[in-house]
Formats: structure tokens, sequence, C-alpha cells
């Protein structure tokens, strides 16, 4: 019992701390426009696998104290 405690709680440490290094998605498209390529992911070393796209979601408001839009993402294939 303890053996598979240990595993548990070593994995969800391991994928927390994994988590932690994503960029955030409009990072990858700073100072680009809509339908300009971008690399986001683990597939970065590959050259571009994406597009700026418009977040579609509603909830969405670029924050205009910021030179980055917030909106603007990497969307990959």
């Amino acid at each position: 019992m303890n053996r598979t405690r240990l595993f548990v709680v070593f994995t969800l440490l391991t994928m927390l701390l994994m988590m932690g290094n994503v960029p955030a998605p409009y990072w990858a498209c700073e100072g680009r426009a809509v339908g300009d390529p971008c690399s986001y992911g683990y597939a970065t070393c590959g050259g571009p696998n994406g597009v700026c796209q418009r977040d579609t979601d509603a909830q969405c408001v670029d924050n205009p104290d910021t030179e980055v839009d917030e909106c603007l993402i990497c969307v990959t294939r």
C-alpha cells in the first residue's frame, strides 16, 4: 500500500510541475496578425505547427493595459 501511495503522490506532483511550465496560448502570437503561422506546444522544434486566430470564446476580452492581444491565440493542427 505504501508503494502505491508513493507512486500516486509522485505522479501527481510531476504532472503539476509540468503543467506549470506551459506558456500562455497567446504568447506564440505576440506581434503577429490573424492567419500568421505560429508554433505552440511540444512540437515547436519542427517549425510552425499552427495558425494565429482570434479566440471565439465570448468571455475573452483583451486587456487594454498590455501590449499583447490576449484573444489572439495559436491554434495547432
